[in-house]
């Protein structure tokens, strides 16, 4: 019964293929100069988004480091900053210093 299935499925991908071949061979269909005019200009911004989307994805797998910089840089712009740099270092004598304390652990687990 397998044998059959794996036929079946080796003829839908033969039938497929000669199929869009079939379809490459036939002339394209006349389009006006405004219609070639506008997919130029609509197509050039998704080409270039895509390329750029690409080389970045392969710039954070060469370098992740400057990549979480860059996101930092970004965050930055957008005006967000650590907790502690939000807080403040207190520079008065009186003031109490804020930030991330330390916490003791806990834990039977040894």
């Amino acid at each position: 019964m397998s044998d059959w299935i794996g036929l079946g499925i080796i003829v839908l991908v033969v039938v497929g293929a000669l199929y869009g071949l079939s379809h490459l061979g036939k002339p394209a269909k006349p389009m006006s100069k405004e219609e070639y005019e506008r997919r130029v200009r609509e197509g050039r911004g998704t080409m270039s988004a895509g390329a750029f989307a690409g080389m970045n994805a392969l710039q954070k797998l060469v370098n992740p480091k400057a990549a979480e910089a860059i996101e930092v840089q970004k965050d930055l712009k957008a005006g967000f900053y650590n907790d502690e740099e939000k807080k403040g270092e207190g520079d008065e004598p009186g003031q109490k210093k804020e930030g991330l304390k330390p916490t003791e652990e806990e834990g039977d687990d040894a």
